[in-house]
């Protein structure tokens, strides 16, 4: 798997921003021509990339702001074939990749091709997986015959933005940016104390509910990233565990399993810790412990790696 480091997804990030910025300009052509560059700059499958679901979701985000969502969908559907063929073998994780495919056929009112991947999420992942979906999605899923045939002859699509998602005010964004820039600041310092404050202070301007919001996750890993660098491994386990259950929803984050495993070590829970600590091992290999090897002595103690 392809770990971005810490300065190439900073610069990951600052592109992406930077087409939100042009798009926001009407300049709708550049914006466009930047997202392609960096999707162009990450191999395929995306799944194998640590910013891979991010570009894909930073496509789809792209092309539903300016009404072109069927430009989202070959990106998608390359991602999908992928994981079709790996399913045969082997577990997927990213479950909720077929349920924006779905989602994009359902925008552009294909109901037959949305329930193809409504119905591949919920066989891997059941009901749960529709959580956070519209109603429609499980239902197209779940349907018999019959009573999906009455639903498209009856289907009235939603009206454009009824469904938005709740976005940050620029005031809030700001905000949030420019804590993170003076968190990661500290952190190249070493003054895990001061980036810790900083990290703290813009978890602090995400409205409640604070999960619903996709920041949650880098802020919160961040966060038990200072908090471990600094020796309080029970505050960073705290911050690193809602870090974590953020990112399992869609694909484990190697680096977030690491702190965690290593938070758990150094409490002296060495079951968690080995439970951790293996599962980014199979995700990222020995190079991710390069840092402290003693954690790599630990897992290859109790594993025959």
């Amino acid at each position: 798997m392809l770990v971005y480091s810490a300065e190439e997804e900073e610069e990951f990030f600052d592109q992406i921003d930077q087409v939100y910025v042009l798009a926001e300009s009407d300049q709708t052509e550049e914006a466009e021509a930047l997202l392609l560059e960096i999707e162009s700059g990450i191999p395929d499958p995306k799944e194998n990339c640590s910013v891979g679901a991010i570009m894909l979701d930073s496509i789809y985000a792209f092309y539903e702001q300016i009404g072109q969502l069927e430009k989202a969908l070959p990106y998608f559907l390359k991602e999908t074939a992928y994981l079709q063929e790996k399913m045969q073998t082997e577990e997927v994780k990213n479950i909720v990749h077929f349920i924006t495919v779905g989602n994009i056929y359902y925008t552009l009112q294909d109901l037959d091709q949305a329930r193809v991947y409504f119905k591949i999420a919920f066989d891997l992942g059941k009901k749960k997986v529709f959580a956070d979906s519209h109603p429609d999605f499980l239902f197209i899923a779940l349907a018999a015959d019959e009573d999906f045939e009455d639903f498209k002859r009856n289907f009235v699509p939603a009206e454009e933005g009824a469904d938005d998602e709740e976005e940050l005010t620029d005031e809030q964004q700001d905000l949030m940016d420019e804590y993170c820039e003076k968190g990661n600041a500290e952190m190249d310092e070493e003054n895990y104390a001061a980036a810790a404050e900083w990290f703290k202070k813009a978890y602090a301007v995400l409205p409640e509910p604070k999960e619903d919001w996709e920041a949650t996750g880098y802020i919160t890993a961040s966060l038990g990233d200072a908090l471990f660098s600094e020796g309080k491994f029970a505050e960073a386990k705290e911050q690193l565990l809602i870090a974590y259950e953020f990112y399992s929803a869609e694909e484990n984050n190697p680096f977030v399993l690491l702190r965690l495993g290593e938070a758990c070590f150094e409490l002296g829970d060495e079951q968690m810790a080995l439970e951790f600590l293996l599962k980014a091992y199979q995700l990222e290999g020995a190079q991710l412990f390069d840092d402290d090897k003693k954690y790599l002595k630990f897992l290859k103690k109790h594993h025959d790696l």
